[in-house]
């Protein structure tokens, strides 16, 4: 007996459309009955369900927890629909079965149901894993072709639906071709836009002040109109005339940026809409709602306005733009200048803005003063450039310590072995009937969640131990940097100030009581009870210290912080390095 089967399903569905209408349960009902079959049971958090996430892509969240879970040896048999809801890609597919069975996890597809596994079967699963590919691809090439002639021969069916202002009229409701007919209300809405900006130069936000004074509702029925919306009305093209199908193409996404308060850490869609030339848009015919020289008057003023804003705006605002983020909600925190009798600059966070979100507001963490945070963290930056060896300490602690740390595994490794020869021992007592049923699972449950517990440690420290050369090559890469630009620091723009502290920050996170550093570094790469000062920005200024840990002496704690301007009482600047 080999012991307990601990068995995972895994379903997806591509389209948030399908999400929505929760397809993916006819996926898990069959894999259920398919592993009922097999005399097994799914415990509930050994369910993977990725939804509205494509096949084309491997970086999926279920998916990538399943890869975590069975690289820790804690599953043993993955439930499948078909090979297509594993991946759509061929090389995904060989990918993903050549790693699970490294790590002694058979997979099962519900569609082979009374095949034998052997090199037939593979050889099946690696034909349907090419076709599907293969069918993908057909199919995304013939609907762009039906669509671009159906664009070609002016068919208005290719939009799907008609912009602010015009009514839709299905093909089926208008003898066989879809049209679009002027809406008489919103029409006016629309014209009465043009105006304002044509005719009177009101900038997009001004726009969108006056439509919430008329208490006019955007399409989806919102009192708040936002730039955006108010911006691809005006520069539409099919309200003087003239629709163009194919304005976008979808292209992959660039890698690094931070995902938006809410959003999922991996976006659903790997490829993001581009900009198309005006030469491969095809032009459709529909009636007007403006004149095409109000049309032209409009973008005119709108190119007007933003060259006043560059010029408003030129070079760099501030030196932390884009890397400031608040830790209570995870919004933006952004750098806003006061002028007046006291003028003073700040960092605060958007979720407390109350005209965002109809006069509400999601969070009240507090500003912080500008000057004094770019100050501190450009100098922080600065001592780690003129002294990359501090790198090189912490690399030598480690190297003195990974002796233990290999014994600790060995010892956690045979603890696992012990733990599992438990299990196996149980369970051949329970079908030999030396046990009850009632008796061996009040034994199985805590028994097995022990193992679970140990496999997860011997994961975590084996992890560890493969990232502890880390610190030397980052160390040599500092050590570049600081040979290229160390001479110029004091001296250095804020151009120039921005690309460093980007090359070496991912993030500053601004909590209730703390400011917290988060370097672009390897996960762990210094000392986390650091013996005197003079080790990385292990510092925290709140009573949130952890036993052990020291304060450096450049931290602020709020009771000295006296003559802090206008700001005085916002978070203190303890930074801490952290693996993100």
């Amino acid at each position: 007996m080999n012991g307990i089967v601990r068995v995972a399903l895994y379903a997806r569905v591509s389209s948030q459309q399908q999400a929505d209408a929760n397809t993916i349960t006819s996926q898990i009902q069959a894999i259920e009955q398919r592993v009922a079959a097999d005399g097994l049971r799914i415990d509930p958090d050994c369910r993977f369900c990725d939804e509205g996430y494509s096949g084309s892509e491997l970086l999926r969240p279920a998916l990538e927890t399943l890869r975590d879970r069975v690289a820790a040896s804690l599953i043993d048999r993955i439930y499948v629909h078909s090979p297509d809801r594993l991946a759509r890609k061929y090389a995904h597919q060989a990918l993903l079965l050549e790693e699970f069975e490294k790590h002694d996890c058979k997979i099962i597809f519900g569609d082979h149901q009374g095949i034998a596994d052997n090199p037939e079967t593979n050889l099946l699963i690696q034909m349907q894993g090419v076709i599907a590919e293969y069918e993908r691809e057909k199919i995304l090439e013939r609907t762009r072709r039906g669509r671009r002639h159906a664009a070609a021969s002016g068919n208005l069916s290719v939009f799907g639906g008609a912009p602010y202002g015009y009514r839709y009229i299905k093909k089926t409701s208008a003898g066989g071709k879809a049209d679009w007919q002027v809406d008489p209300v919103r029409s006016k809405h629309v014209a009465w836009m043009f105006k304002l900006v044509g005719q009177q130069g009101y900038s997009l936000a001004g726009v969108c002040r006056e439509l919430q004074k008329q208490g006019i509702k955007t399409a989806k029925g919102n009192v708040k109109w936002n730039t955006t919306t108010v911006h691809d009305i005006l520069t539409n093209t099919a309200y003087h005339g003239q629709a163009r199908y194919g304005k976008q193409r979808m292209v992959p996404r660039k890698p690094g940026k931070r995902a938006k308060r809410g959003d999922p850490p991996i976006p659903r869609q790997a490829k993001v809409t581009q900009n198309t030339p005006l030469e491969e848009q095809v032009v459709i015919s529909v009636p007007p709602i403006v004149s095409l020289s109000l049309f032209e008057q409009v973008e005119k003023t709108m190119q007007e306005n933003r060259r006043r804003q560059r010029e408003r705006q030129s070079g760099v605002k501030h030196l932390l733009s884009g890397l400031t983020v608040c830790g209570q909600c995870g919004s933006a925190y952004c750098g806003h200048r006061q002028r007046g009798k006291r003028e003073y600059f700040s960092y605060r966070c958007i979720g407390g803005d109350r005209y965002r979100r109809g006069d509400q507001t999601i969070c009240d963490n507090r500003a912080t003063n500008g000057d004094r945070l770019e100050e501190y963290i450009w100098s922080e930056v600065c001592k780690l450039l003129h002294d990359p060896g501090r790198l090189r300490v912490e690399l030598n602690r480690r190297q003195q310590e990974s002796s233990s740390g290999e014994a600790n595994y060995q010892a956690l490794s045979r603890r696992v072995d012990q733990v599992r020869g438990r299990l196996d021992r149980l369970i051949d007592a329970y079908e030999s009937g030396l046990l009850e049923k009632q008796e061996f699972e009040d034994r199985i449950v805590p028994l097995r969640s022990e193992h679970d517990r140990e496999v997860l440690a011997l994961s975590s420290l084996r992890g560890e131990l493969n990232q502890q050369d880390d610190a030397a090559t980052a160390e040599v890469v500092l050590s570049q940097l600081s040979a290229e630009v160390g001479a110029g620091l004091s001296t250095a723009s804020i151009e120039l100030k921005r690309d460093i502290i980007k090359l070496l920050i991912r993030r500053v996170e601004i909590h209730r009581e703390e400011i917290r550093l988060v370097y672009k570094v390897p996960q762990n790469p210094f000392d986390r009870r650091p013996a005197s000062q003079g080790f990385l920005q292990h510092c925290l200024a709140c009573a949130e210290i952890p036993t052990g840990m020291k304060t450096c002496a450049n931290a602020w704690p709020r009771q000295a912080k006296k003559n802090a301007g206008p700001l005085e009482g916002g978070p203190a600047f303890g930074l801490v390095s952290l693996p993100d």
